[in-house]
């Protein structure tokens, strides 16, 4: 009899600073390709958390070997989208994986790639 060996994947843990409040929750988005960077509807997986002041630690498993970005925002009014002004700037607390900016608008899905071969930690200011 042969049995079929599933591989499970690799534990994402990351430390998110600068958590302005305990009001509401912090959101997370996993993406896989550049298509649909920073759009919800195309996150490769996404989680919620309740919001700690400070730093927290959140940790995403069964990742699959390879390369992913990863978007934060503190949905601090629990509408489940990221605020913005008539500007259209965030006014609620954002960060990138490498902590990524970009110039002039959000960062490019190059910018914040995170090679994931094995159990990993990460950092992300949010701003």
């Amino acid at each position: 009899m042969h049995l079929m060996r599933t591989e499970q994947g690799s534990m994402l843990t990351i430390k998110i600073i600068g958590v302005p409040s305990d009001k509401g929750n912090i959101l997370v988005g996993v993406y896989n390709k550049k298509e649909g960077f920073r759009d919800e509807k195309f996150t490769y997986k996404n989680l919620k958390v309740k919001a700690a002041k400070g730093t927290m630690t959140v940790s995403i498993p069964d990742l699959p070997n390879g390369n992913y970005a990863i978007a934060v925002y503190h949905d601090a009014n629990e509408n489940n989208k990221l605020d913005k002004n008539f500007l259209g700037i965030p006014t609620e607390k954002y960060g990138f994986s490498n902590d990524a900016m970009g110039s002039f608008g959000p960062p490019d899905y190059e910018d914040c790639i995170v090679k994931v071969d094995g159990n990993k930690e990460i950092s992300i200011k949010l701003r």
